[in-house]
C-alpha cells in the first residue's frame, strides 16, 4: 500500500486523478500534445530523483495546495520528498525512464491516462494504475503545460 503522499503525487502526476477535459473534439499529434507529454515525463523523472522543486513547479497552484494538504503542516516539496524516499529502486528506475505515449488535447486542457504511460526500464505496475482517472493538465498563458489534477 502507498503512503497518502504517494497517492497524491500519483493523482497529480497521473491520475497521479480527476476526470478532465471539457467538451469538444480531441486532437492528438499536435504541438500541444508534445508539450503536455514533456511536462508529465519531466514530473515523473523529478519524482524519481526526489526533486520536489521541479515537481511542484510543474503543478498549478491548486495542485500544489492539494499536495501540501495531504500532510499536516507540509509543503508541496515536503510531500514530494517524502513520497520519493518511499519509492523502491525499481520504481525509481521505471519513473526515471517513463514514456508518455498519448495525450488527449482539447484546447487549453489535456489528459493522460495510466494506460498511456510506460517505462523503458522496468514496470510502473503498483505505482500507476491504468484504471485510474486521467491526469489533467492546463495550458498556461506562456504556452507551457502544468499538471492541474
Amino acid at each position: 500500500m502507498f503512503h497518502p503522499g504517494q497517492r497524491l503525487i500519483l493523482a497529480l502526476g497521473l491520475s497521479l486523478l480527476l476526470a478532465a477535459c471539457g467538451s469538444g473534439a480531441t486532437t492528438s499529434g499536435s504541438a500541444g500534445e508534445a508539450g503536455a507529454k514533456a511536462t508529465i515525463a519531466r514530473a515523473f523523472r523529478a519524482l524519481a530523483s526526489g526533486d520536489g522543486a521541479t515537481v511542484c513547479s510543474l503543478t498549478t497552484a491548486a495542485g500544489r495546495k492539494t499536495l501540501a494538504s495531504s500532510l499536516p503542516n507540509a509543503s508541496c516539496q515536503k510531500v514530494v520528498a517524502l513520497a520519493s524516499r518511499r519509492l523502491t529502486k525499481a520504481q525509481r528506475a521505471a519513473l526515471a525512464s517513463v514514456v508518455i505515449h498519448h495525450v488527449r488535447v482539447n484546447g487549453d486542457q489535456a489528459t493522460v491516462t495510466g494506460s498511456d504511460v510506460s517505462s523503458r526500464r522496468g514496470s510502473l505496475r503498483g505505482f500507476i494504475d491504468s484504471r485510474s482517472e486521467p491526469t489533467r493538465l492546463s495550458k498556461q498563458a506562456d504556452g507551457s503545460w502544468k499538471i492541474s489534477g
